[in-house]
């Protein structure tokens, strides 16, 4: 038996505030490079969805990477961070959030 007993999950916007309203952001080329930078960590398996979040009185649709691990190491959420401000030139945002275990992660830019 497997047991993966560890949960991430990754919230990954779609679209960023600008000017008093919500644009679409060419996420495709960024997703596959979050994706590649994860399957070189080791992490090959995991699900992703396409959700609808509130915020500050907007709703956006997002994507999520859920990912589960037997190890509690942090590399998940190490690159996550990195992937994340290496791209908010192209996502423009104020923050970014991502899950682990029970627990809902923001972080500011």
């Amino acid at each position: 038996m497997i047991k993966l007993d560890n949960k991430y999950v990754l919230h990954i916007p779609i679209h960023k505030y600008e000017n008093k309203e919500l644009t679409s952001i060419n996420i495709e080329k960024p997703i596959e490079e979050l994706i590649s930078k994860l399957n070189d960590e080791g992490y090959t398996s995991f699900y992703k969805t396409k959700i609808t979040g509130y915020y500050k009185n907007r709703r956006f649709d997002e994507i999520i990477f859920t990912i589960f691990t037997e190890s509690d190491d942090d590399k998940v959420c190490m690159v996550f961070r990195e992937w994340f401000n290496d791209n908010n030139s192209t996502l423009k945002q104020e923050s970014f959030a991502y899950e682990h275990n029970n627990s809902l992660i923001i972080e500011t830019l």
